[in-house]
This record gives structure tokens, sequence and C-alpha cells, in this order.
């Protein structure tokens, strides 16, 4: 299976983006763009493998695989960019007016149902069409 997330707002705090899986649309918050810095930047578009991953800290999650000079990139659950440390946070609609994502752990649980545990996650940037 392939997911697609496609984003569309990058900001001096955040990047924000569009989990498509199946028929579901989430939203996502990640770091700005900061070179692929660990820690502090989200990662460069591309397709990753992704699978299972679990720790006390982030149980039932998954992990993004071949991530260039970067490991343990994580989907789990965040509504703010401060919460993610280069993973992605997923949420199930974006706060009005705002850089943030709400309902993560609804959004995450929606997620475990609809996704197999080894998926490939395909990032992107939205580009506009002009006539």
């Amino acid at each position: 299976m392939n997911c697609n997330l496609q984003r569309f707002a990058y900001g001096p705090n955040a990047t924000l983006g569009r989990l498509r899986v199946r028929d579901c649309v989430f939203y996502t918050v990640e770091r700005p763009w900061l070179g692929n810095r660990p820690f502090e930047s989200c990662i460069p578009e591309g397709v990753y493998s992704c699978n299972p991953y679990s720790s006390p800290r982030f149980p039932n999650v998954w992990e993004l695989l071949e991530v260039p000079s970067r490991s343990k990139i994580l989907i789990h659950t965040a509504n703010y960019a401060a919460d993610v440390q280069g993973c992605i946070g997923v949420g199930s609609s974006l706060a009005p007016g705002s850089w943030w994502v709400t309902q993560s752990r609804r959004a995450m649980q929606q997620l475990r149902e609809l996704l197999p545990h080894e998926f490939n996650l395909t990032i992107t940037h939205y580009v506009p069409e002009y006539p």
C-alpha cells in the first residue's frame, strides 16, 4: 500500500500537509525545513518504507526507514510542531487560522485501523495548477 503526504504550507515554525490514506484525509504537522538537520527539520521529500515501531514513549506507531542522514523518524500523535523532533505528527483537522492539527489521538487510532503494518509513504509538496 502507498500513502501520500502532500505538504502545502511552509512556515518559519512549522510545515503542514495532507495525508491521504485510501479515501480518508488527515493533516500533518512537522518542523520547518531546516536543511534536514536532525531533531530540528522536517525530512526531505521522497518515498519511504514504513514499518511498525513501539517504545514506552511511542507505542504502536510507524518508523520511516532509510531517511537520509536521519534515524527514528516516526509518525505519531502530535498537535504542534514543537511536539515533534523531525517526526510527523498527524491530526484529524487543522486548527482554524493556526499552524497546528487537532484530534491527534483520534487520527492515530483511525490510521491504525486503515494502514497495514508495512507501507510506503510518498512525501511531496503541493504545486498549484494555473491555466
